[in-house]
């Protein structure tokens, strides 16, 4: 390999896979590279070794020497860089010493649906027969990434049997970007013959002479329909086929953070393999040579290959144990610049400290590097081909670390994994871990102690509650206590439903009959359980809020629970949190109740208004109610006979007609029968409810009631103005448009998945938060390469948030993380992102172009509240309008505004209108006698509300509205009726009156003025 200096921007060996145009010429192929001929033939025993390497194969004893050790033999800029990456390496083997503060949130062992059938087990995709076959599901991984068949143009075939040539090739296979497969020595695999014809393999490297690769095996392999183009790469011994391999690399490669042509130094023994597979997927990623050497002397092939290829950088993968510093000061006498050393007293540590580097002082140089995958290999023999699947396309182009164990899980890789974070940005960690070979090589309690060492959270908590009928739409029969939402609350009551409402998200259970569906049903007719025994689960689904996730399932059971039945949800190992966040749930319990019985007697309300003027009443008002509500009757159905009648006299004077009433609903809670009584009452007049007139819907028979009528009062007053809290209903919400600095990646086939609410509490929530604008922007300076940094300001006084994206590159999880962190901006608003659209890990594409961009306001901010009017006197009817009016008049004279859409308006509000002002509802009209009329209201602007204590006045006989200074103009009521009609006598001298003139002409109200009082007795409507 001659030696080239590369440009300032390939520092870092970059992973863009680069290839010399001349690689696919035969003759080009042979510059360079030392090829053994087919059929040549060195002195290799039955495991592969030669004479030299005999004589040097110490029986290693591994001992700990530190954390990194460097040998330079010339001071300068690369030494000092040199030193500079030893420290960073330092710092983050650091974080493997001592106890862990965390772990991931979860973990999982990843496997695949081998058969399509969600009803079966899953799998290991690695497990194969033996180390053959486990490197043909390997291979077959890597085909499926580039295409499938016909799609891997070259790969390397190894032997079996000394399996080390298959780890020195490690770099060449990144370069050349083939898979490795393994044969027997002596014949070629069956299934590797299938997978260089299936795949379309029209070049294969045969790796190490002929007792390592027969020319049998080679013989096989030419003679295959396909025709591919066999060459053999082998040396005299293992070093020697290690460096030849290495000449092969036609591009000078670098070690993390240097800028100097490197190798890595491996030990080149066999019980020293799992060293090298430890390092080689970082060497299939850099396309670094990987060279042998024996534990404490320098092959001559290595040292050739050092010196005639300039090589400036050797990293040494292993302690002491592995390479002795003997080897490492040979090397700085051929002329090596720097010496470094990933130090560890085992392969395990080893894979540890090199995982580290990926994810920190290598992740520059190496790219893409998962943080959510980790695989355990075993050194031997099954991990020894990994490093083409890890590197590259078992995560989608993101390396996968290697660690490497044993027997069982060695204590370095345990701390790796319980040192893993929570979080990653705004997201959960789900630590997905992959076995490469089966049980054999990576066993399944090796693997649950990785698991549980890589979990920090604990199992997900349920609650079983009364339960939706689905085939009901529009209701929720799961509030079973009345309280008007259904959750956790809600006792389990008699029938053949349940609701388990878990503590966190949950996958969700899909359509009937689907795959996720059916899976969940398997699950839980495992775990809930009716007095002890299986529950016949017959259906499921899932229930959520503006989120593809999920916390609450609604169960259909087979059968009916009986009040007194304990139904139970079992430990089990049954995962039920989302593919983020995999957990297990804890076992809870919930016995069956009966409602408590409704002993509650329905009440009557009797009212009678005598001497009415204009219209007179012939008729009492009996009003019924009872809390748990009646029955369905029809209209009418009340009889004369529950009714009995006393004139003023003490005499009968007059007979019950027959009562009328609307028809009632089932569940109503009260309901008016107007009783007659054949004359205009007059005071005295007295009218009984007989006991058991009527009974609600549990049976209870209504109790008796008796009361008279009393004489009409003239001239009603406003006596009081009562308004209700304040009661945010909805809050606006902002989506973040695809324009924005943030780049694209943040909207999913048109729709944004970037969401703002309003919370629920301080000076955005409700009707405030349609006031707020939210805008993104890009500082005109921006720099990509500078340290992430994402300003957020929010100025409470304008009502206005701007983000801003200042410099560096971010992901979607970065910039919930900015938003949240931002103390002013939390405690008003929260971020959130469609995890099913665009995952936290989703990377932000800057767009320079665009500044100051807002955020797209929904206007759905609700501020609800009701006004109360109440009167000294009953009212028959109210002009409600004015009323309104004279309500609203100090509010509307405060908030400077107007009588019309984007103001103040006193009609039925306009759903239609989302950018309104404030709207009350008028009822339709006033179902005399009351002494009460009630508006509600609904805002889009809180600043237009009627404040506590506001003035109101009523003008007498209402011709017009108070006039109101301050622009604009509040528009006059030129109507002259009067606000509000009471039953008062007038002049009527007829026998049922005594004659007397009204003091108060009835047409003219009685003027008033009175301050508005915010009460909670006057509640906001739900």
């Amino acid at each position: 390999m001659t030696r080239r200096r590369r440009p300032l921007h390939w520092t870092c060996c970059a992973y863009s896979r680069r290839r010399n145009s001349k690689w696919g010429s035969p003759g080009a192929i042979a510059l360079r590279r030392v090829l053994q001929p087919v059929g040549a033939v060195t002195n290799r025993d039955d495991a592969g070794f030669d004479d030299t390497e005999r004589e040097h194969l110490p029986s290693y004893k591994t001992r700990s020497t530190g954390t990194l050790t460097i040998y330079s033999k010339r001071r300068g800029w690369r030494s000092l860089a040199a030193v500079v990456v030893a420290m960073l390496v330092a710092s983050v083997l650091a974080v493997v010493a001592g106890s862990p503060a965390q772990a991931a949130n979860t973990s999982f062992e990843v496997r695949i649906d081998h058969d399509s059938n969600a009803s079966t087990a899953t799998v290991r995709e690695f497990a194969g027969q033996d180390r053959y076959d486990t490197a043909l599901r390997l291979a077959k991984n890597f085909a499926m990434s580039k295409g499938g068949l016909g799609a891997v143009p070259s790969a390397f075939v190894s032997s079996g049997e000394t399996l080390v040539d298959s780890i020195s090739v490690a770099g060449l296979a990144g370069y050349v970007d083939a898979p490795i497969l393994l044969t027997p020595s002596g014949s070629l695999h069956g299934g590797v013959a299938d997978f260089i014809e299936d795949y379309g393999v029209s070049t294969v490297y045969v790796l190490g002479g002929s007792v390592a690769v027969s020319d049998a095996a080679v013989t096989a392999i030419e003679g295959l329909s396909s025709e591919p183009k066999v060459t053999r790469i082998a040396g005299d011994d293992r070093y020697a086929t290690a460096a030849a391999i290495a000449s092969m690399i036609d591009a000078e490669s670098s070690w993390c953070g240097t800028d100097a042509a490197s190798a890595v130094l491996i030990n080149g023994a066999s019980d020293m393999m799992p060293y090298g597979v430890a390092v080689q997927t970082v060497a299939y990623r850099l396309q670094l040579p990987v060279l042998m050497t024996a534990g404490d002397m320098l092959p001559d092939a290595t040292a050739d290959f050092i010196s005639e290829n300039d090589v400036e950088h050797v990293q040494i993968i292993g302690g002491t144990g592995a390479v002795s510093a003997e080897v490492a000061s040979a090397l700085t006498t051929l002329g090596v610049d720097t010496v470094d050393r990933v130090d560890g007293d085992s392969a395990a540590a080893v894979s540890v400290a090199l995982a580290q580097m990926a994810g920190n002082g290598c992740s520059a140089a190496l790219g893409l590097v998962s943080n959510d995958r980790v695989a355990l290999v075993r050194g031997n023999p099954d991990g020894v081909v990994a490093a083409p699947v890890l590197a590259s396309s078992f995560a989608s182009g993101y390396l996968v670390p290697p660690l490497v164990v044993g027997d069982s899980l060695p204590a370095s890789v345990s701390d790796y994994l319980a040192a893993t974070p929570k979080n990653i940005g705004a997201n959960k960690l789900n630590l997905g871990i992959v076995a490469v070979g089966g049980t054999a090589a990576v066993s399944q309690s090796t693997m649950d102690d990785a698991l549980e060492a890589a979990a920090s959270s604990g199992a997900l908590s349920v609650s079983i509650a009364g339960g939706d009928d689905p085939s009901s739409d529009g209701s929720d029969e799961g509030d079973t206590n009345g309280d008007g939402v259904a959750n956790a609350d809600d006792p389990v009551r008699p029938g053949n439903q349940i609701s388990l409402y878990f503590s966190d998200d949950i996958m969700a259970a899909g359509d009937a009959g689907s795959n996720e569906n059916n899976a969940l049903l398997g699950k839980l007719r495992d775990i809930i359980k009716i007095n002890g025994l299986p529950a016949p689960v017959t259906a499921a689904s899932t229930s959520a809020a503006g989120s593809c996730l999920d916390r609450r399932v609604n169960v259909t059971l087979g059968r009916a629970l009986s009040a007194g039945d304990m139904v139970s949800v079992a430990q089990s190992s049954h995962k039920f949190g989302t593919a983020a966040d995999q957990r297990t749930v804890a076992p809870a319990s919930a016995s069956v109740s009966a409602p408590a019985p409704d002993r509650a007697r329905p009440t009557a309300m009797i009212l009678g208004i005598a001497h009415a003027s204009p219209t007179e009443q012939q008729a009492f008002t009996v009003t019924f109610r009872d809390a748990g509500g009646f029955a369905a009757m029809d209209a009418n159905s009340v009889a004369a006979g529950q009714f009995s009648f006393r004139d003023a006299t003490g005499s009968t004077g007059g007979s019950v007609g027959s009562p009328t009433h609307d028809a009632v609903a089932d569940g109503a809670k009260s309901f008016t029968v107007s009783v007659p009584i054949g004359r205009e009452l007059a005071t005295g007049d007295r009218l009984t409810v007989k006991p058991s007139a009527v009974k609600d819907a549990a049976g209870n028979m209504s109790a008796g009631a008796s009361n008279s009528a009393f004489r009409a009062q003239a001239s009603p007053r406003i006596s009081a103005v009562l308004m209700s809290n304040l009661k945010h209903s909805k809050h606006n919400s902002w989506t973040v448009p695809a324009g924005n600095p943030f780049g694209t990646p943040i909207a999913s086939g048109g729709a944004a998945v970037l969401t703002i609410n309003a919370k629920g509490s301080g000076d955005a929530a409700g009707a405030a938060g349609n006031d707020w604008t939210i805008t993104f922007d890009t500082a005109s300076g921006y720099d990509p390469a500078k340290p992430l940094d994402i300003d957020v300001l929010v100025d409470s006084k304008r009502k206005w948030a701007t983000v801003t994206w200042t410099n560096g590159k971010a992901t979607v999880g970065d910039l919930l993380a900015a938003l949240r962190a931002n103390s002013d901006f939390d405690q008003r608003f929260s971020a959130s992102v469609n995890p099913c659209s665009a995952p936290p890990s989703t990377p932000l594409v800057h767009t320079a172009a665009a500044r100051g961009v807002s955020a797209t306001t929904s206007y759905i901010g609700r501020t609800q509240f009701a006004i109360e009017v109440r009167f000294n006197a009953y009212i028959a009817s109210a002009n409600h309008d004015q009323l309104l009016m004279d309500v609203l008049a100090a509010a509307a004279s405060r908030a400077k505004t107007t009588n019309d859409a984007s103001g103040i308006r006193a009609a039925a509000a306009d759903s239609a209108d989302a950018a309104g002002g404030l709207s009350l509802a008028s009822p339709a009209a006033v179902a005399g006698p009351v002494t009460t009329v009630r508006y509600e209201g609904e805002t889009a602007r809180v600043g237009n509300l009627p404040m506590n204590r506001d003035l109101v006045t009523t003008a007498e006989g209402h011709a017009g509205a108070p006039a109101i200074t301050g622009p604009p103009a509040f528009p006059a009521i030129t109507a002259s009726p009067a606000v509000a009609t009471g039953y008062a006598a007038d002049a009527n001298t007829g026998a049922d009156n005594t004659g007397a003139q009204d003091k108060v002409d009835e047409n003219l109200n009685g003027s008033s003025q009175n301050r508005i009082t915010v009460t909670s007795s006057v509640k906001a409507r739900n």
